[in-house]
């Protein structure tokens, strides 16, 4: 590891970090330095009301449970693929036959 040789820079352990004009005061107006706590937005009574439901835990815990399982497609890769292109193939025999005995006739 390269260093530039000034280690003089370096901060000590008991040196603390102090903002880098110290002495000056702020240009923010005050409701900028401390503002008022938020509200409670509609988005989060909603959430509040929707989770103080009965049930809605346990609703909640099987919704991940059902985000984090593990998929088909990632169980058996190849055979997903394959399947794939016969299900492709089947539909577009399908439809080139419905279009051949739709307009084949006139």
């Amino acid at each position: 590891m390269t260093t530039d040789g000034d280690t003089a820079s370096k901060r000590q352990a008991d040196e603390r970090v102090r903002p880098r004009t110290p002495g000056q005061p702020s240009a923010l107006p005050d409701w900028m330095r401390d503002p008022p706590p938020p509200g409670r937005t509609l988005g989060v009574r909603l959430a509040d009301a929707v989770a103080a439901l009965p049930g809605a835990g346990r609703i909640r815990r099987r919704w991940w449970i059902w985000q984090q399982r593990e998929r088909l497609a990632e169980r058996y890769p190849n055979a997903v693929k394959i399947m794939a292109v016969v299900l492709s193939f089947v539909v577009i025999l399908l439809l080139v036959l419905s279009a051949h005995a739709l307009y084949g006739l006139a």
